[in-house]
């Protein structure tokens, strides 16, 4: 339960969450779970945490 003066932050573990939904068949909107908090309380902060492999290339 959140009360609508209440501020939220929300930590998502990307990997696990990821592996959950796969296991259970089905994708993840997260623009809309952001949404769904956004409208139960004062989101203040939004982070998705995912591992990078050392050996792998990124560009930011």
């Amino acid at each position: 339960m959140f009360y609508k003066d209440e501020r939220l932050a929300l930590f998502i573990d990307g990997s696990n969450l990821y592996a959950a939904a796969k296991a259970l068949g089905f994708d993840i909107d997260y623009k809309l779970l952001r949404q769904e908090f956004v409208r139960r309380g004062k989101m203040v902060r939004a982070f998705y945490y995912t591992a990078l492999l050392e050996n792998d290339e990124y560009r930011l």
